[in-house]
């Protein structure tokens, strides 16, 4: 099979979830022996030696943008389509790749079928004008989870039967490791108990509750040390939130996490406390658990199919702010508790939420759509 994917971004450094998504299961896809062609603009970077890839420039030296790309895109698809005969087209974003595959397949009556992948949607007007249009014009939309095709389907009025629930997967690198020392030194965790949320510091990963919580955590336990992860536009707010709610001492704001660092920070946690209003996946709630930490997270968006509730770590209601507060003392003071959620965390991902697993179930949606495709042509004929 060989799959034209025009792309945004694939950086080997990202901490996108998204973008990561992308990167390592267009890589687990290749390895299965999928030749991938991936139009790219010249000034990105992607992973170099990756068999079974090929990378197209695009005549551009910045980033996509999206009311662009539906003109840039569908001339140099086109001319990729006649050079190899790519077998099905693929749109990683529906805003930004979507519209233009739809244009290049009817413009240029490419014969191919198109299959896109979404996570889920944040409030925009546009989604009713564009995604909405999108999903219900491809051949197959590939979800991350459940909650993702039942917010499209209620928000969007999509079939549910257009999608394909295929999980994320997780790298094996994210595992159990020692405290890495020079970071229990910088950020002065030396014999305390750490709480961890890393991710990006954005609106929807309710990070003002995030802190609301701790401060009620830290009244009982005056030994223990929030360490938020990650850059974004709420850094600073957050930081002025935390002054003023008397948190200085308690919290660590560490900035940018790099990619490469992320499981030496999961390995200084005792607990992952993560109350995300909304997920599409939860990347990093799964990286965690990777790690063999237990989980303290929200009972919205997809996170209940992420994490087993009460074997590996506990779901909670974002509007009863005390049920995180009484699980995350509890976890931090049952030690064999923590070591028992750890195993089974980890044992989950193994078994769930792998590349392995994800570029299969992927595999075979693709070829299912392939398929029925070529069954409809030969009918048409």
């Amino acid at each position: 099979m060989r799959i034209c994917s025009p792309h945004c971004g694939i950086d080997p450094g990202t901490t996108s979830g998204g973008e990561t998504y992308e990167r390592e299961l267009l890589r687990a896809l290749a390895a299965r022996g999928i030749q991938i062609d991936i139009l790219l603009a010249r000034h990105k970077r992607y992973p170099d030696g990756v068999a079974n890839w090929t990378i197209h420039r695009l005549p551009i030296g910045r980033g996509l943008r999206w009311p662009v790309a539906a003109l840039l895109l569908p001339p140099l698809i086109k001319r990729l389509y006649d050079a190899d005969r790519f077998d099905l087209l693929r749109a990683h974003s529906l805003r930004y790749i979507g519209p233009a595959a739809l244009l290049a397949r009817r413009r240029y009556r490419l014969e191919v079928p198109i299959v896109a992948h979404h996570h889920h949607l944040d409030a925009s007007w546009l989604n009713p004008v564009i995604e909405g249009p999108v999903m219900r014009a491809v051949d197959r939309v590939v979800v991350g989870s459940e909650f993702g095709r039942r917010q499209a389907a209620r928000e969007l009025g999509v079939p549910p039967e257009k999608f394909a629930v295929v999980y994320y997967g997780v790298d094996p690198r994210f595992e159990r490791r020692p405290r890495r020392a020079e970071l229990v030194r910088r950020f002065g965790l030396e014999d305390k108990a750490v709480v961890l949320f890393l991710g990006g510091l954005k609106r929807r990963k309710n990070l003002f509750l995030l802190l609301d919580i701790w401060s009620d955590i830290t009244r009982q336990r005056a030994d223990a040390r929030l360490v938020v992860a990650g850059a974004g536009p709420l850094l600073r707010p957050l930081r002025r939130y935390a002054a003023r709610r008397g948190l200085e001492r308690s919290v660590v704001f560490t900035g940018y996490v790099r990619e490469e660092e992320k499981v030496d920070y999961y390995n200084l946690a005792d607990v992952l406390l993560f109350p995300s209003a909304m997920e599409g996946f939860g990347l990093g709630v799964a990286e965690a658990m990777s790690c063999e930490l237990p989980v303290v997270v929200s009972d919205r968006g997809s996170l209940p199919e992420v994490v087993a509730d009460e074997e590996g770590g506990l779901l909670c209601d974002p509007d009863a702010p005390e049920t995180f507060v009484r699980r995350v003392l509890l976890l931090l003071s049952e030690p064999l508790l923590r070591r028992k959620f750890g195993l089974a965390n980890r044992e989950r991902v193994d078994r769930l939420f792998r590349w392995d697993h994800c570029a299969a179930a992927t595999e075979r949606v693709y070829e299912e759509v392939l398929d029925a495709w070529r069954r409809r042509r030969a009918q048409a004929r």
